[in-house]
């Protein structure tokens, strides 16, 4: 299972959205976040230029039981 994380126009992980997910839910996961997360993170910080077409979806591989 993936560990899906929205990451803001800086790099940095929006907080609350590391997740790991199973592989079936992981396209409705990275839809959610980049259509309701990302904008609504923006809009925070629209006075910095944040734009939510700037956000990105990282995947990193699952620790869990490693």
């Amino acid at each position: 299972m993936p560990e899906l994380r929205l990451v803001d126009p800086d790099g940095y992980t929006v907080p609350g959205t590391a997740q790991t997910v199973p592989d079936a839910d992981v396209e409705a996961v990275r839809h959610r976040l980049l259509t309701e997360t990302a904008p609504a993170h923006a809009a925070q910080w629209a006075d910095f230029g944040y734009r939510a077409d700037a956000y990105r979806i990282h995947p990193e591989p699952s620790t869990n039981g490693q």
